[in-house]
């Protein structure tokens, strides 16, 4: 759930859908009422005291029922998990934050493996972060800055730390030390028939665990990364433009497009349209505002503003709090809205999606600096995450109050999503997934990194045993 523009307006982000589509599905049986627990996992079913508490995801529009889940909390309870589920053909959904946009990490009537009780961290002497699956944002954050380390993750404090490196991951450090994925150096991983693999013997995992996504073919119960030195204070300055019309936002948010790219490396800019308002966030963690180069980018953004806009300077343990966002769970339809090189991509479309936006309360388009290869991680590792060319990232949010609303918001979400589609947006962000995107697989995963991706699941999992509605398919004719 995934990054630095979680929280932004003190909003949370994130959305799913419900109803499992276009899978290859693996035949269901009716789950036999007696569930053997043990000391490594424990199998919870509808009717149980604890099942409500480990099916709630961070989307309220989620309804989807499992048949099992498994609490894991050990490697072992992972493979007792997938053995009981292949003994019994079940599908297998993988629950660790449950922040997933479209809930993916749960299934109806199949296995979801919980994995929110292995949560440990350790940090060793060479700086390398040793973490279980169920670790989240809030907690690793808590853990490292004290010891003067961070890792460039999101924002937002209750997203899993697996599933966002799975996905690539980024937020407030990724221009300066690259994406998420890209400090991941090892994982372990139990594939759909139970066996442990580690990437030091098996190096592809590792290339498709840095950004191709997750839920394809196995579980990951270990990540070791490489973290990167905490700086001390963090610096943010939010500029407001209020009363915007279509053609005034249009100026304010090319100006942005156009100042954006000369930041800093430390740097990280947010623009968000909501109803008739544009807001402009810009942080930095190494470059003072006073900096002639900042100086001179905030004096820009100032021009206009209302009202005048100072700049915070905060410890940055404190600082990450202010982004953690709101307790869930919510109602929202949170989706990529791609992948851009510039305003030129949206300029076509602009005024159209912010008149549809100002009557929408509830709804928001937010445009995040992303990095491209220039930028980010200069030397980036092998990597599934096929879109470091793009500078910046935009995600279309919507939050409702009740579910009567849910109808009305999708249609409006919807709506967007195929205006940005028929003006040639078709790069996205596997971390915001959209389950009514067409072609997803190319538009999360690309040309090259999908084929590849589609032969380790042939390799790990090759009766689709772990899937979901945008799960990596068998290639043809397996």
């Amino acid at each position: 759930m995934p990054s630095a523009s979680t929280a932004l307006l003190t909003a949370p982000v994130l959305s799913r859908r419900s109803v499992l589509k276009g899978l290859t599905a693996v035949p269901l049986v009716t789950v036999a009422t007696a569930v053997t627990s043990s000391a490594d996992v424990t199998f919870v079913q509808p009717g149980d005291a604890a099942y409500a508490q480990h099916r709630q995801v961070f989307n309220k529009r989620i309804r989807l029922q499992p048949a099992v889940i498994a609490v894991c909390k050990t490697e072992a309870g992972v493979q007792s998990a997938v053995t009981y589920a292949r003994e019994r053909q079940l599908p297998i959904a993988i629950k660790s934050g449950g922040h997933g946009f479209e809930g993916y990490a749960l299934n109806e009537r199949g296995l979801v493996i919980d994995l929110s009780a292995m949560r440990q961290i350790v940090l060793s002497t060479d700086q390398q972060l040793t973490v279980e699956p169920g670790c989240t944002l809030a907690p690793l954050y808590d853990y490292l800055l004290p010891r003067g380390r961070l890792l460039p993750t999101g924002s937002c404090g209750g997203v899993g730390l697996a599933g966002l490196t799975l996905g690539g991951g980024y937020g407030f450090f990724s221009r300066q030390y690259g994406l998420t994925c890209d400090s991941l150096t090892r994982v372990r991983l139990v594939d759909a028939q139970g066996m442990l693999h580690d990437s030091q013997e098996s190096p592809d995992l590792l290339w498709a665990c840095r950004g191709g996504g997750n839920g394809h073919f196995g579980i990951v119960t270990r990540l070791h990364l490489q973290t990167h030195p905490a700086p001390a204070t963090f610096y943010s300055t939010r500029f407001k433009y209020t009363k915007r019309t279509p053609t005034s936002a249009a100026m304010v948010v090319a100006r942005w497009f156009a100042l954006t790219p000369g930041l800093p490396a430390d740097a990280f800019s947010a623009c968000i349209i909501s109803g008739t308002t544009v807001t402009v966030l810009v942080t930095s963690f190494q470059t003072s505002p006073d900096h002639k180069a900042m100086a001179e980018v905030l004096s820009t953004f100032r021009q206009g503003a209302e009202p005048a806009a100072t700049t915070q300077r905060t410890p940055l343990t404190q600082a990450v709090k202010r982004y953690y966002g709101r307790q869930g769970p919510l109602y929202f339809k949170n989706v990529s809205a791609g992948f851009y090189r510039g305003f030129d991509d949206l300029q076509a479309i602009f005024q159209d999606i912010v008149q549809r936006i100002a009557v929408q309360p509830g709804m928001l388009l937010q445009i995040n600096t992303f990095g491209g290869t220039s930028a980010m991680h200069p030397t980036p590792p092998p990597s599934a995450f096929p879109h470091r060319a793009y500078p910046f990232l935009g995600e279309l949010q919507y939050y409702w109050d009740n579910s009567a609303h849910e109808t009305a918001a999708m249609t409006a979400v919807q709506g967007i999503q195929r205006l940005l589609t028929q003006h040639g947006i078709r790069a996205h962000y596997s971390n915001y997934p959209d389950s009514a995107l067409p072609n997803w697989a190319e538009a999360y995963y690309g040309r090259e990194s999908y084929p590849r991706l589609q032969m380790l699941k042939k390799r790990y999992d090759p009766e689709n045993h772990i899937q979901h509605p945008q799960s990596v398919r068998l290639p043809t004719g397996t």
